[in-house]
Protein backbone atom coordinates (compact mmCIF):
# COMPACT_ATOMS: atom_id res chain seq x y z
CA UNK A 1 0.00 0.00 0.00
CA UNK A 2 1.41 3.24 -1.08
CA UNK A 3 0.33 6.78 0.62
CA UNK A 4 0.84 10.01 -0.79
CA UNK A 5 1.75 13.05 1.08
CA UNK A 6 0.16 16.21 0.01
CA UNK A 7 1.74 19.48 1.15
CA UNK A 8 -0.30 21.25 3.91
CA UNK A 9 -1.59 23.78 1.49
CA UNK A 10 -3.65 21.84 -0.46
CA UNK A 11 -5.22 20.08 2.98
CA UNK A 12 -6.06 23.49 4.51
CA UNK A 13 -7.77 24.10 1.10
CA UNK A 14 -9.88 21.06 1.01
CA UNK A 15 -10.68 21.41 4.84
CA UNK A 16 -11.84 25.23 4.28
CA UNK A 17 -14.33 24.02 1.30
CA UNK A 18 -17.48 23.46 1.80
CA UNK A 19 -18.87 20.35 0.09
CA UNK A 20 -21.96 22.00 -0.76
CA UNK A 21 -20.02 24.37 -3.04
CA UNK A 22 -19.59 28.63 -2.61
CA UNK A 23 -21.27 29.89 0.87
CA UNK A 24 -24.69 31.67 -0.61
CA UNK A 25 -25.73 34.84 1.11
CA UNK A 26 -29.02 35.39 2.54
CA UNK A 27 -31.33 36.93 -0.03
CA UNK A 28 -33.35 40.15 1.06
CA UNK A 29 -35.43 40.83 -0.80
CA UNK A 30 -38.49 40.27 1.47
CA UNK A 31 -40.67 43.62 2.24
CA UNK A 32 -43.91 43.58 3.93
CA UNK A 33 -46.34 45.61 3.15
CA UNK A 34 -46.62 49.32 4.37
CA UNK A 35 -50.22 50.07 6.06
CA UNK A 36 -51.46 53.46 6.90
CA UNK A 37 -54.46 53.39 8.76
CA UNK A 38 -56.58 57.26 9.25
CA UNK A 39 -58.46 57.23 12.58
CA UNK A 40 -61.36 59.56 12.92
CA UNK A 41 -63.06 60.75 15.87
CA UNK A 42 -65.70 63.22 15.18
CA UNK A 43 -63.72 66.15 13.23
CA UNK A 44 -60.53 65.18 14.09
CA UNK A 45 -58.30 61.97 12.85
CA UNK A 46 -54.62 61.17 12.72
CA UNK A 47 -52.66 58.59 10.61
CA UNK A 48 -50.46 55.45 11.79
CA UNK A 49 -47.82 53.92 8.90
CA UNK A 50 -46.13 51.06 10.48
CA UNK A 51 -45.57 47.56 8.20
CA UNK A 52 -47.57 44.54 7.93
CA UNK A 53 -45.36 42.48 9.79
CA UNK A 54 -47.20 41.15 12.92
CA UNK A 55 -45.84 43.05 16.05
CA UNK A 56 -48.13 45.35 18.20
CA UNK A 57 -47.43 48.86 17.47
CA UNK A 58 -48.52 52.02 19.41
CA UNK A 59 -50.75 54.62 17.67
CA UNK A 60 -49.63 56.97 20.67
CA UNK A 61 -52.89 59.44 20.35
CA UNK A 62 -55.98 59.67 23.14
CA UNK A 63 -58.07 60.20 20.55
CA UNK A 64 -61.23 58.76 20.82
CA UNK A 65 -62.14 56.74 17.58
CA UNK A 66 -65.13 56.27 15.66
CA UNK A 67 -63.97 55.37 12.38
CA UNK A 68 -60.76 53.53 11.07
CA UNK A 69 -59.91 53.68 6.94
CA UNK A 70 -57.08 51.10 6.74
CA UNK A 71 -56.65 51.64 2.93
CA UNK A 72 -57.10 48.61 0.96
CA UNK A 73 -56.02 46.62 3.51
CA UNK A 74 -58.75 44.40 5.13
CA UNK A 75 -58.16 45.26 8.62
CA UNK A 76 -61.19 43.89 9.97
CA UNK A 77 -60.05 40.19 9.50
CA UNK A 78 -56.43 40.91 9.48
CA UNK A 79 -55.37 42.78 12.70
CA UNK A 80 -56.10 43.25 16.12
CA UNK A 81 -56.68 46.60 17.75
CA UNK A 82 -56.32 47.00 21.81
CA UNK A 83 -58.25 49.71 23.61
CA UNK A 84 -57.40 52.39 26.49
CA UNK A 85 -60.79 52.15 28.03
CA UNK A 86 -62.10 53.92 30.97
CA UNK A 87 -62.65 52.15 33.91
CA UNK A 88 -65.67 50.52 35.27
CA UNK A 89 -66.12 49.87 31.29
CA UNK A 90 -66.93 45.97 31.12
CA UNK A 91 -66.64 45.36 27.16
CA UNK A 92 -64.65 46.08 24.22
CA UNK A 93 -66.15 48.26 21.26
CA UNK A 94 -68.12 46.37 18.36
CA UNK A 95 -66.25 47.11 14.90
CA UNK A 96 -68.31 46.65 11.95
CA UNK A 97 -67.05 47.15 8.26
CA UNK A 98 -68.65 49.95 6.51
CA UNK A 99 -67.90 52.15 3.41
CA UNK A 100 -65.81 50.75 0.64
CA UNK A 101 -65.74 47.40 3.00
CA UNK A 102 -62.37 47.92 4.39
CA UNK A 103 -63.84 51.08 6.65
CA UNK A 104 -64.36 50.22 10.72
CA UNK A 105 -66.86 51.91 12.76
CA UNK A 106 -65.95 51.64 15.99
CA UNK A 107 -68.89 51.81 18.74
CA UNK A 108 -69.12 53.21 20.89
CA UNK A 109 -66.06 55.49 19.72
CA UNK A 110 -63.10 54.27 22.06
CA UNK A 111 -58.83 55.33 22.51
CA UNK A 112 -57.35 52.95 20.18
CA UNK A 113 -53.80 52.26 22.08
CA UNK A 114 -52.06 49.35 19.70
CA UNK A 115 -52.03 47.84 16.48
CA UNK A 116 -50.56 44.64 15.43
CA UNK A 117 -52.00 42.93 11.62
CA UNK A 118 -51.24 39.81 10.21
CA UNK A 119 -47.65 39.54 8.43
CA UNK A 120 -48.37 40.51 4.97
CA UNK A 121 -45.80 40.51 2.12
CA UNK A 122 -45.71 43.81 -0.53
CA UNK A 123 -45.49 42.09 -3.59
CA UNK A 124 -46.93 38.17 -2.83
CA UNK A 125 -43.96 36.37 -2.13
CA UNK A 126 -43.73 34.00 0.52
CA UNK A 127 -43.87 34.99 3.99
CA UNK A 128 -40.80 34.23 6.46
CA UNK A 129 -43.10 32.81 9.16
CA UNK A 130 -44.75 29.93 7.09
CA UNK A 131 -42.97 26.65 5.72
CA UNK A 132 -44.57 26.89 2.23
CA UNK A 133 -46.20 29.43 -0.39
CA UNK A 134 -50.39 28.67 -0.79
Amino acid sequence: MRFTLLPLVTILGIASSSPLGPEMSAKRDFVYEQLTFTFYGGPASYELSFPADGSTYPTNNALSVSLIDPGTFSALWGCNFYYDLPAGTAENPVLTSIGNGNEIAVGPPATISYVACEPTASNGTCLPVYAQCE
